[in-house]
């Protein structure tokens, strides 16, 4: 019996990323982009695949889920008929990836003009209202089966005083009307601590995570999660770390178990064909494919058990 959990994710990541209708980034365009990409990261096992999941999760990281959403609407726009025509299709479960930036496709994600920092570090999404884009952008944050709708801003202007990819009043308006799906990020609850708008701008195009402090003395922390000095959601980052270990020690426990596995399948006079593939949350799992059974293996610090 032979296994290639490692190839079986690299095909699974871009079958995912095919679907999504995105590029595929080739190896070799996801080493130029790292940069540590020295001689010595190069021969780190399995350094190749932990980009390209890296770039994944990445980008799923900035797609809303396709899903029937409860929405929540900020009394900003209780009078805006923009939104109609979204609220309608959240509310029906209608896929709306097509309405978020372009640079979501881009094969290079951590690239300065690619990154979405206000969602890495905020948790903010940004949508345009059609597909051929739009200069005002509906700001919306998700909690669960919630989305919340939250203001209406144009795309950020220096020349013409548009703050908006740090503009503190998205946070201001989520802690005043549902304080609830954010209270996790507390840090504090009586901050005198300020940033200015430019103060904040340059932290985070520096790569610097900041706080927010609201009217009544509330810190925030990260409520995205924030972002690594390269520019990379924290979460994918960790994220990438722990699918990867969790592939190895699946490929491990498999190479090692074979008999278990034929009595566990009743399959004793024929090939296993052990595949590895991702569920709908990017989990991995081993799928023998002659009998289509998953398996259920359930792997700690150091072996999977069965």
């Amino acid at each position: 019996m032979e296994v290639d959990f490692f190839k079986d994710l690299e095909t699974e990541i871009k079958e995912k990323l095919k679907d999504f209708g995105y590029p595929i980034p080739s190896f070799e365009e996801l080493r130029k982009q790292h940069i540590s990409a020295t001689e010595a990261h190069l021969s780190y096992m399995h350094y190749d695949i932990k980009n390209l999941v890296l770039h994944f999760l990445t980008v799923t990281e900035r797609r809303i889920p396709i899903k029937k959403w409860n929405i929540h609407i900020s009394p900003q726009l209780q009078n805006r008929t923009e939104i109609v025509n979204l609220v309608t299709m959240l509310s029906k479960g209608e896929d709306a990836n097509s309405l978020l930036s372009n640079r979501i496709k881009s094969r290079h994600q951590n690239d300065k003009y690619s990154h979405d920092l206000l969602r890495y570090e905020w948790g903010i999404y940004h949508l345009h209202f059609t597909k051929k884009r739009s200069k005002n952008l509906l700001f919306a944050f998700i909690h669960h089966d919630d989305i919340y709708l939250i203001d209406i801003l144009p795309h950020e202007n220096k020349k013409l005083g548009n703050v908006t990819w740090t503009n503190t009043d998205l946070i201001q308006t989520l802690h005043d009307n549902w304080p609830h799906v954010i209270a996790r990020a507390i840090f504090k609850t009586d901050s005198k601590e300020t940033l200015t708008t430019e103060q904040r701008r340059n932290l985070r195009e520096n790569g610097g995570n900041t706080h927010v402090t609201v009217q009544d003395g509330t810190e925030y922390m990260p409520i995205g999660g924030g972002f690594s000095c390269s520019k990379l959601p924290v979460r994918a980052v960790i994220g990438t770390d722990r699918l990867v270990d969790r592939v190895r020690v699946l490929e491990h426990w498999v190479q090692h178990n074979e008999q278990a596995i034929r009595q566990a399948i009743d399959l004793h006079d024929r090939d296993i064909d052990i595949k590895l593939i991702l569920d709908e949350s990017y989990i991995p799992q081993v799928f023998e494919v002659t009998k289509k059974a998953l398996l259920n293996l359930i792997p700690n610090d150091e072996e999977a058990v069965a």
